[in-house]
């Protein structure tokens, strides 16, 4: 399947033809060190018959891309009643939506520069979605823009998929969420028989997230324990920055708050053991989010959700031929 090069003067970077995935990216620092801050699944050139059967969003699974809608395609099974759903219409059977599982077109290639394009089937509410990915001259940063055309009037959860690198220390690696006013648990089990954060519970600070023993700070990362966790915070002031203390290095996305109200924090801590994870990838997904956790369309676009009735949007409304835009930028520096 085609990838696109983009190099500008300070950093160069590779899209995936599917999902218009970001990755792996080289920031070029001022003081002639390069990092690589975006996790890649190292397991994109297997060619065995166990990679065959994966879905295309997982087969070369790189470090950034939108989904539109986010999540899951249906209500998944064995949640609280109050996370209910309501009946989705248009809104596609992709995990992650359409656009992460099938090749975009590359429509205009320039320098420092690459747009993406894809169209959504007749039947989606969705009539395409539109990517520009820009090198900022003199900036080890990317400003990514993101265009979603309605077909038809609609309602649904979108998001941003950025996926950080984790140092292999324990802790070596600080998030840092200004603005932060609370969070919330996964309601359901995010791993089977792994997980340890306690179901559908809020709490206040990133310091201190309940498990079944009492609190664990998610906010230093990797965990010294095998796990897999969801959790999803608010009042984010449009800035989280991962501090790579380890590595002397930091990363950060910026994005519209007003857009996206909500972060998803997944901290994949290798936690899963199935093929491709094999218990290995250690990563933390850091997810501007317009939606509920990754529950999908029919618990997002559901105005009596927990977390839409706290006053905190979980859907974008589009009206029928609405071309909606939003920009966000991914950067790099030394600490």
């Amino acid at each position: 399947m085609a990838r696109f090069e983009l190099i500008w003067d300070r950093g160069a970077a590779l899209v995936e033809a599917v999902g218009a995935m970001l990755g792996p990216v080289r920031f070029h620092l001022s003081d002639g060190h390069t990092i690589c801050p975006l996790a890649v699944g190292p397991w994109g050139e297997d060619t065995s018959a166990e990679h065959d059967a994966l879905p295309p969003i997982l087969k070369r699974l790189r470090g950034e891309w939108p989904c539109v809608p986010f999540g899951a395609p249906n209500c998944p099974p064995d949640l609280p009643e109050r996370w209910r759903g309501v009946p989705s219409k248009g809104t596609g059977t992709d995990f992650h939506g359409y656009g992460s599982h099938n090749a975009w077109e590359c429509v205009e290639d320039g320098p420092g520069r690459v747009v993406l394009e894809i169209a959504y089937p007749e039947d989606h509410a969705i009539a395409g979605l539109r990517r520009e990915i820009r090198g900022i001259v003199g900036k080890a940063e990317l400003d990514i823009s993101l265009t979603i055309t309605a077909r038809k009037a609609t309602s649904l959860p979108i998001a941003l998929h950025p996926v950080f690198a984790l140092p292999g220390r324990p802790g070596g690696a600080e998030i840092v969420a200004e603005g932060v006013t609370g969070g919330h648990t996964f309601p359901g089990v995010v791993e089977p028989g792994v997980s340890g954060v306690a179901p559908d519970l809020v709490f206040e600070s990133l310091e201190e997230v309940p498990t079944h023993r009492g609190t664990i700070p998610l906010s230093r990362l990797p965990l010294s324990v095998d796990t897999e966790e969801l959790v999803q915070l608010f009042g984010v002031a449009g800035r989280v920055t991962l501090r790579n203390h380890a590595e002397a290095y930091e990363a950060w996305i910026a994005f519209d708050q007003t857009v996206f109200p909500s972060v998803l924090l997944w901290v994949s801590n290798r936690g899963r053991r199935a093929y491709p994870w094999n218990g290995q990838f250690t990563a933390v997904g850091i997810e501007p989010l317009r939606g509920a956790f990754d529950l999908g369309p029919e618990i997002s676009s559901n105005p009596a959700n927990p977390i839409a009735r706290s006053g905190i949007p979980t859907a974008l409304q589009l009206s029928e031929g609405e071309v909606f835009t939003t920009s966000y930028q991914i950067g790099a520096g030394r600490i």
